[in-house]
């Protein structure tokens, strides 16, 4: 059995859709390997995972929870872009803050920090503190698909447009360590088509702004795991969940070393 507590481990899980569900994977790994995550940071649906586990999700619970709701996020990010971004973005939010038992950070178990983007400036903001629900919907509040959040006196969109994986603010709040897990291809591998269809070629975009935006982060992380997302079905939620898991133990004498 191996107990790493020499360091304070931050756990920075970046946005990217229905590929969220892999970091559910890499937490099952980091819970296989007896590894404690200290503190969390997320952007979208990244966020949205970083709440649930820093709330006392395992990654047991979390799947079942991405089951229950699959459905609704495959239907949501594998259609058209609607106009409005109304009816099932909605009914997901409420799903998801019925499933949550706390309603503000402090009453997390863990810390955490969330990014999400102020649509006046264009630049991120964090939240760790006060009201949970307002942050965590803007976090994930992909334009086109969801409405825009008013939280307070600020309107916020999808944290993925200007930090998708925030590591910096791990260091900032006292992370010793960080491990970013990255849902998006830095290679693009797959060829462009002038025939792709919407939701591919928005897939596409969000990879390319992805990759140049988070570049800066995940080169100040200790350690980056990028599962191999290629070939999973939008509702294959226990694939996505194996693809990060895999992934995580590919990497598990790295992790170790770098707790030890």
């Amino acid at each position: 059995m191996t107990t790493c507590k020499k360091q304070k481990l931050g756990l920075a899980l970046s946005s990217g859709g229905v590929f969220a569900y892999a970091h559910i994977g890499v937490l099952r790994a980091l819970e296989e390997l007896h590894i404690q995550v200290d503190l969390f940071s997320g952007a979208s649906m990244g966020a949205v995972v970083a709440v649930f586990s820093a709330a006392g999700f395992d990654s047991d619970a979390l799947e079942v929870l991405s089951v229950k709701h699959g459905a609704q996020v495959a239907t949501l990010l594998g259609s058209a872009i609607s106009v409005s971004g109304l009816t099932t973005p909605l009914r997901l939010r409420a799903a998801l803050r019925k499933s949550l038992p706390v309603t503000v950070f402090e009453a997390l178990k863990k810390p955490v920090c969330i990014a999400a983007t102020d649509v006046q400036t264009g630049k991120a903001l964090l939240f760790d503190s006060g009201d949970i629900w307002g942050p965590l919907s803007g976090s994930f509040s992909l334009p086109g698909m969801f409405p825009v959040v008013e939280s307070g006196d600020q309107h916020l969109l999808d944290g993925c447009m200007s930090l998708p994986v925030p590591v910096t603010e791990l260091r900032k709040r006292g992370a010793t360590r960080v491990i970013a897990v990255s849902l998006y291809d830095p290679d693009q591998q797959e060829e462009y088509k002038p025939s792709l269809n919407i939701p591919k070629l928005l897939e596409r975009s969000l990879n390319l702004m992805f990759n140049n935006i988070a570049r800066p982060e995940l080169e100040v992380a200790d350690l980056v795991i990028r599962p191999d997302l290629k070939g999973c079905a939008p509702a294959d939620v226990h694939g996505y969940v194996v693809r990060g898991y895999d992934a995580a133990m590919s990497r598990k004498a790295e992790i170790e070393a770098l707790l030890a």
